[in-house]
């Protein structure tokens, strides 16, 4: 009896060996090899930014990055690197396209030079708030124009910030109505927005973002526009222009976000891709809502500070509207991807514009409510 135990014993602790080793192989076996190795391989990956170390717009880089590592227990293990470090700004999609590295963040307006499409993506003048941008992409479409245009750069998009409007324009001298600008030298990005200054008399320059507080010091340009108040500020701009032009009608809102080479992608278990899109998501309320109340205590301790704000009139307003339907238009006229991402959202607005009119002022808050 005790001979027919002692076999029992033996043969369950072969099983449990064999089983362990079986447990063991599944956790280091190379991709391919089986369904649960690739639940385990960890993909180190290189992604590049278009934003300088420091900045806040690299902190949000990261902050998606170490959240992809949080949400994937490691295995998504990706160095990133800031501009200029692998590659300039202009050539990260480049870079991605290609597969030189597997992801490089950006913002669309960067890439208007290869297809004008990208321009509305990314941002607007006096068009989309951030609540806008994020209703869009979320329920109107939105996210599937981003994947249709840059998949024709072998990538996938995911966006994973908003910030509201920008700040507007900072300078030297007081703006105080759109007559002032005439003559004027203003850094700008975005096709439109350049286009919009141009109509205005003033001449768009092109510059870095690591170049604007030394220009404005200079005197190379009479204005600048870059971001929204807190990065503004993080840039120290309010140092050298003393003076803020709003509102910042030229980006009313912008869209940033990360493209992934379509074969690294493809190269993913589903569980990782699933983590990708939950962590877009994730990143995208959090990062949002970071940017809209820090711009809002930006703005304030720049005001504190000394900074002398100048507001355009309705009629100014009116004007800057009527431009911007011109130029959009024609663009519409010259390409059809343009075409087609202007017709989405304006047939988003147009979905929306009865129940923003019945919300009245308190379509995104009202500050008639403040209790002193």
């Amino acid at each position: 009896m005790k001979s027919k135990w002692f076999a029992f014993v033996i043969l369950l602790m072969s099983v449990v060996i064999a089983v362990g080793c079986m447990k063991q192989q599944s956790t280091t076996a190379p991709t391919g090899e089986s369904p649960s190795s690739n639940q385990q391989q960890v993909f180190q990956w290189k992604m590049i930014s278009v934003w300088g170390k420091g900045s806040a717009l690299f902190e949000n880089d990261q902050y998606f990055v170490d959240l992809l590592r949080k949400l994937s227990n490691g295995r998504l293990d990706i160095k990133l690197h800031g501009v200029g470090e692998l590659a300039p700004a202009n050539q990260v999609l480049d870079m991605v396209s290609k597969g030189t590295v597997q992801l490089g963040s950006e913002w669309a307006g960067y890439w208007t030079g290869l297809n004008t499409a990208f321009d509305p993506l990314g941002t607007q003048p006096i068009g989309f708030s951030n609540w806008d941008y994020l209703l869009w992409l979320e329920e109107a479409g939105g996210r599937e124009l981003f994947n249709e245009m840059y998949g024709r750069y072998n990538g996938v998009y995911f966006p994973f910030a908003i910030s509201g409007m920008e700040s507007g324009i900072r300078s030297n001298v007081p703006i105080k109505s759109l007559e002032d600008v005439k003559g004027k030298k203003i850094r700008m990005a975005g096709l439109v927005p350049s286009q919009l200054v141009q109509e205005l008399g003033a001449t768009p320059v092109t510059l870095a973002a690591t170049e604007l507080y030394e220009s404005l010091q200079r005197g190379v340009v009479d204005a600048v526009e870059f971001s929204s108040p807190a990065v503004d500020e993080d840039g120290k701009i309010h140092e050298v222009a003393k003076y803020w032009l709003t509102p910042g009608f030229h980006q009313t809102s912008s869209i940033y976000g990360v493209m992934i080479n379509k074969d690294a992608w493809a190269s993913l278990p589903d569980d990782l891709k699933a983590v990708f899109e939950e962590a877009s998501r994730s990143a995208l309320l959090s990062l949002t809502a970071q940017f809209t109340y820090q711009d809002a205590l930006a703005a304030d301790r720049l005001v504190k500070n000394g900074v002398e704000v100048t507001t355009l009139s309705d009629s100014d307003m009116q004007k800057l509207y009527d431009l911007k339907e011109k130029i959009v238009n024609k663009l519409a006229e010259e390409n059809p991807d343009f075409a087609k991402v202007l017709k989405s959202q304006q047939d988003y607005l147009k979905s929306y514009a009865k129940y923003r009119e019945m919300q009245g002022e308190w379509s995104f808050g009202n500050n008639k409510i403040i209790i002193d």
